[in-house]
């Protein structure tokens, strides 16, 4: 998911969503390297593949500063779509028409699990994902 600045230039008219190579002029704002959760990597793969190495002008550690940082006009991010749930005022949401830019979701759990409200979540999110 692109998340643009709401009067960024590619924010309208791209309603049904917008290529990555589109952002490839543009400053990045992201989590640093070292965040661990592995989308830094992914971002720089999915900007190789798009053709271009994303320029970084500002890091931050929690996502709803990052978007924050977003909507200051300070860059333009890309995360996973849940966090568009995060509303904050002043950016636009927008999915990424390339094919490659996904994101694995892991389930782990017990092998003994005994919880009722475990079991019912992981049937829950089994059956919607499934």
């Amino acid at each position: 998911m692109a998340i643009l600045r709401s009067d960024h230039p590619l924010a309208e008219g791209s309603e049904r969503g917008i290529h990555l190579r589109e952002l490839a002029s543009e400053p990045f704002v992201f989590f640093p390297r070292s965040y661990g959760s592995g989308l830094y990597a992914q971002l720089l793969d999915l900007a190789r593949e798009a053709g271009f190495s994303p320029l970084f002008t500002q890091e931050a550690g929690e996502a709803m500063t990052i978007i924050g940082l977003v909507a200051a006009g300070l860059g333009v991010t890309v995360l996973p779509a849940s966090y568009q749930r995060m509303r904050i005022d002043g950016v636009v949401y927008r999915t990424l028409l390339d094919a490659q830019a996904t994101s694995a979701v892991w389930l782990v759990q017990r092998k003994d699990q005994k919880s009722p409200m475990a079991k019912a979540f992981v049937e829950l999110v089994t059956r919607k994902a499934g």
